[in-house]
């Protein structure tokens, strides 16, 4: 084990030394712990074109290996289309590989998205929740493109369409095609004037609520945790959700400072639940050009413990 782990931290310098040093106070912490066996380099939340991903689901398997990650998960939205139609290229990675999906759901006044890991794949549970999102995510695209037509801002859903290589149409899609025509800066620009939760163009993708999705994670054998909880102020929920079934919260992330890690350890504690790390990979950015978040393993030790992997 510690032969391996070396082998994947050379991995590691290698990127960084490419990367301009993203990795590189990182990897100084983990070889200091080495010996110890202290860190686990995961990202249990990744997206691939099977929803709003930049990456096909064979690039992002390739940028892993090179990587070298100790356990990652694809979380694609709302479809498990990448852990039916990858499964060739999954097993490769054998156990360090999770199933998992990012289902979007919404309490009325916010979306929020919870996280399944671990399910089985067919479960008729999801199947419920699941079976009209391809045409749910493209009426809501063109409800979103006639609202921002209303207000001036003109994009086609052929725009849109470019930027979608699976059939799960997606906000950030929408983005794109806003930067295309010069009406924003950026995907994040576009969402903080347009499409994000609360602006002028934005409409909810489904009615499924918080409580349906964690009961049909749970139901299909997964583990049930709640996605970035700083977005849309997901965390201050925490305790209902945790009423309902929930398991886990996603405690690390690049996006999350330190001290909202702290809180949401001590939280993770006050609730029970387990703890995960991801980065929300869409796509290599100036910022996280590679996928993966160095954590401590006792941190995730009892998310590992429920899916039952070493």
């Amino acid at each position: 084990m510690l032969e391996e782990r070396s082998l994947i931290l050379g991995r590691r310098f290698v990127l960084a030394a490419r990367s301009g040093g993203h990795y590189g106070g990182l990897l100084r912490a983990e070889c200091q712990s080495l010996a110890a066996g202290a860190t686990l380099n995961v990202d249990f939340h990744l997206h691939t074109t099977e929803s709003d991903g930049l990456l096909e689901p064979s690039a992002l398997l390739r940028t892993i290996a090179s990587v070298g990650m100790d356990y990652f998960s694809i979380t694609d939205h709302d479809t498990l289309s990448v852990h039916v139609r990858q499964t060739e290229l999954l097993k490769k990675f054998g156990r360090r590989a999770v199933t998992g999906i990012e289902v979007s759901t919404n309490t009325g006044d916010r979306e929020v998205h919870i996280l399944g890991y671990g399910i089985t794949v067919g479960s008729n549970e999801l199947r419920e929740i699941l079976s009209d999102r391809v045409a749910a995510r493209r009426s809501r695209a063109e409800r979103v493109v006639d609202t921002l037509a209303r207000q001036g801002v003109h994009i086609s859903m052929s725009d849109v369409a470019r930027h979608c290589a699976g059939e799960m149409i997606g906000r950030p899609h929408i983005a794109r095609a806003l930067v295309d025509v010069g009406a924003a800066r950026d995907v994040k620009d576009a969402f903080d004037r347009y499409i994000g939760s609360g602006c002028s163009a934005y409409v909810p993708v489904t009615t499924v609520t918080p409580a349906k999705a964690i009961r049909a994670i749970n139901d299909s054998g997964g583990v049930s945790v709640l996605a970035h909880p700083t977005r849309n102020a997901a965390e201050e929920l925490l305790g209902n959700l945790v009423k309902e079934g929930l398991r886990g919260i996603e405690a690390f992330s690049t996006s999350h400072t330190p001290h909202d890690s702290e809180r949401f350890r001590a939280l993770a504690r006050t609730h029970k639940l387990v703890m995960t790390a991801g980065t929300d990979f869409h796509a290599p950015t100036e910022a996280n050009p590679y996928p993966g978040v160095d954590v401590a393993d006792e941190d995730i030790a009892g998310f590992l413990e429920l899916l039952k992997l070493p």
